[in-house]
């Protein structure tokens, strides 16, 4: 199995970005461009849904909530809408300098090594508009 691991220092206290992780409409305001017109669904408990979804873009992942310690914590089952296989989505954050948040995306269970590298790169677009959203400093690689 394929992983990736990103990360980012976002200029928001972790409180902010945790809510940007598990409210359903500040999710969808960022985690994918305007364009696509995003939807989101989040049920921040265990085995709650996680979904975020674009008609424009015709692309949604269904994830579920595996775990969740709020304000530190999201670990998700991920998967695309339309596939069988699932993959396993760690986000976890911590208080940093400056009332700063270091966010760290952690993606396991990827068959192959292109499906990580498109993974890297959707996740690195992701965490980029996050950092864009607060300021910050995105780390890719």
């Amino acid at each position: 199995m394929f992983e990736m691991t990103e990360s980012a220092l976002v200029a928001a206290p972790i409180d902010e970005v945790w809510s940007d992780l598990t409210d359903a409409a500040r999710l969808a305001e960022w985690i994918w461009p305007p364009r696509f017109e995003t939807e989101a669904v989040v049920e921040p408990r265990e085995l709650g849904r996680w979904e975020v979804r674009s008609s424009v873009a015709e692309l949604a992942v269904l994830g579920r909530v595996l775990t969740l310690e709020a304000p530190t914590s999201l670990r998700l089952e991920w998967r695309w809408e339309g596939e069988e296989h699932t993959t396993d989505a760690e986000l976890t954050l911590e208080t940093a300098a400056d009332a700063s948040t270091r966010v760290t995306v952690r993606h396991t269970g990827f068959l192959s090594a292109d499906e990580r590298e498109s993974h890297i790169e959707g996740w690195s677009n992701c965490v980029q508009r996050l950092v864009d959203r607060h300021g910050g400093v995105a780390e890719f690689g």
